[in-house]
């Protein structure tokens, strides 16, 4: 086996502006099928194969993998039937809306030994790799406080993210990233956290919020995530001797030179390094991925780690639903 033969279960945009394209770069790739209820919008993939049932597609034996950019609300149950037709599965984030579920996915994943991955995208860029080499050096010494920001404006009074019983609300859509660099990436665990947020009225989700929390050293860390609030990506590490600021952190591909960009600042706020990464992270996904597939290893980034951020959200949710402070995260 050289190649992964990979079906596409709904005909996102995401799947068809993003992550179908990235598969077209990548040499171990061939995009097959598509299943979508929308003829239309599926016949746009330009692809041999359109299933009008997503259980068509993953009974076709010839497909390795599948990439499901389902709502969130819809993950687990269809990741779980791919992965008991002994597909692998590239799962759009947030993988689970609970931790109990995403316990679901990782024992499927298990039982029918294929391989399993959330997409987060972004941390296959390498301008992360760059941070921890910063941040290691010592340049900024320990850091105290975290930040990250994830804002879009969202204009569609249908788009399926205004959905509460399809999962839908701000820290779910682009706040994980932020919740994902701090607690993955930069390794702070959270023992508390509370969140709040402006509800809408009409559809039920967080358009605007913030998750707030304190590790065991008590450290401490914020994430905002908007659907209301002008495009912005970044999140920022504070440390006892100056800060290191990752801008275009999430979606590097669509800034205005396509680059990530960091900036390390001393304690008096004087910026004393500046680079820019280019890099493919999307393809970068997809090949690590599908080296796991080939080789029959573990992502770097696993079911277990996914089940650590089920956990993050789901008490993040809690809390805002509650209005209260959540402890022994």
């Amino acid at each position: 086996m050289t190649n992964v033969r990979w079906g596409i279960l709904s005909a996102a945009n995401i799947a068809y502006d993003e992550l179908v394209p990235a598969l077209r770069r990548s040499e171990q790739a061939i995009v097959y099928a598509v299943a979508s209820k929308s003829a239309g919008k599926a016949e746009r993939f330009n692809v041999p194969v359109i299933y009008d049932q997503y259980e068509q597609l993953l009974d076709d034996p010839s497909i390795d993998a599948v990439y499901i950019p389902l709502p969130n609300a819809l993950h687990v149950e269809w990741a779980v039937k791919a992965m008991q037709k002994g597909k692998h599965v590239l799962l759009e984030k947030p993988a689970a809306l609970t931790e109990a579920d995403m316990g679901l996915i990782k024992e499927a994943a298990n039982q029918n030994r294929v391989v399993f991955m959330e997409a987060f995208m972004y941390q296959f860029h390498q301008q992360h790799k760059r941070m921890k080499d910063l941040y290691s050096s010592g340049l900024i010494g320990e850091y105290k406080h975290l930040k990250a920001h994830f804002s879009w404006m969202l204009d569609d009074p249908e788009d399926i993210r205004l959905n509460r019983v399809l999962g839908g609300g701000a820290m779910r859509d682009v706040g994980c990233y932020g919740i994902h660099a701090l607690t993955q990436l930069i390794g702070f665990k959270p023992v508390s956290m509370s969140m709040t947020g402006k509800i809408h009225p009409h559809y039920g989700v967080d358009t605007t919020s913030t998750c707030v929390m304190i590790d065991e050293k008590q450290r401490t860390a914020e994430v905002t995530a908007s659907m209301e609030l002008p495009f912005l990506n970044r999140y920022e590490i504070i440390g006892e001797k100056g800060s290191i600021t990752v801008d275009s952190s999430f979606r590097p591909d669509v800034s205005d030179d396509q680059r990530g960009k960091i900036t390390v600042k001393n304690d008096n706020g004087t910026v004393i390094h500046y680079e820019t990464v280019k890099d493919d992270q999307y393809v970068n996904q997809v090949n690590h991925f599908q080296a796991c597939v080939l080789e029959s290893t573990t992502p770097s980034y696993h079911a277990g780690h996914s089940a650590e951020m089920a956990r993050y959200l789901e008490k993040a949710y809690a809390s805002l639903d509650n209005q209260s402070i959540l402890t022994n995260v």
